[in-house]
């Protein structure tokens, strides 16, 4: 191998990895990680460390190719934490449609934070149920977590997502046909059945799960 991408490339091969998915390891972003795969750019320290665990390897080996044998890590180890818990912003309807990474979020800061849901990319982010367009499956005001490291291409039929269509932000369920993609409400009463996703409209993120703190029934 003669150069960090030829090494990225090569892992990524031997684990199976897709690009998704080291966009998720690792929390960059998609034209981060297509430069380290074309080799337009190399890693910068920020991503060298979790990089190198979704790899399963060392720092020194994605940049240089050379490691020292004490550290080199045998494939079959999962570096993984037995656990972690990463936390995400909520951020409202009209910051989702503009969001292009955390950085566009002007006040994140201020946003309420809660624990991922498992398998959620660190680039996540919740969004707050508003409506009825969906329900009885989602709730208003069910903290929804919203992962933006997906492809349309990736996602099924009957998984939820978040699309901008001039510049507001809906969520709906996608039907993939071969004439194209659509979008869905869950819920049977709802006045539009099947919404085309048209050119102008822009994927913001799939649903990977939801935050749902307990609550106390009414049993009288």
């Amino acid at each position: 191998m003669t150069s960090p991408a030829d090494r990225i490339n090569k892992r990524m091969s031997e684990l199976g990895l897709s690009q998704a998915d080291v966009m998720r390891g690792t929390g960059a972003g998609r034209a981060t990680v297509s430069g380290w795969i074309n080799g337009s750019n190399s890693p910068s320290a920020k991503y060298m460390e979790s990089l190198a665990k979704v790899l399963k390897t060392t720092s020194s080996w994605i940049l240089n190719g050379q490691e020292n044998k004490t550290n080199q890590l045998d494939n079959s180890v999962d570096l993984k934490p037995l656990y972690t818990v990463g936390y995400a912003p909520v951020i409202s309807w009209v910051q989702a449609g503009d969001f292009t990474d955390m950085e566009s979020i002007s006040n994140l800061a201020e946003c309420e934070m809660l624990p991922l849901v498992p398998g959620a990319g660190r680039r996540s982010f919740y969004l707050e149920v508003k409506g009825l367009s969906n329900a009885p499956y989602f709730e208003e005001g069910e903290k929804i977590c919203i992962d933006p490291d997906w492809c349309l291409e990736d996602i099924q039929t009957g998984e939820m997502i978040v699309v901008k269509c001039n510049d507001t932000a809906t969520f709906k369920a996608l039907i993939s046909e071969s004439n194209g993609y659509f979008l869905k409400p869950l819920n049977p009463n709802w006045g539009e059945k099947i919404i085309p996703l048209n050119e102008d409209c822009v994927l913001v993120g799939k649903y990977v799960g939801s935050f749902r703190p307990a609550k106390k029934f009414n049993l009288s």
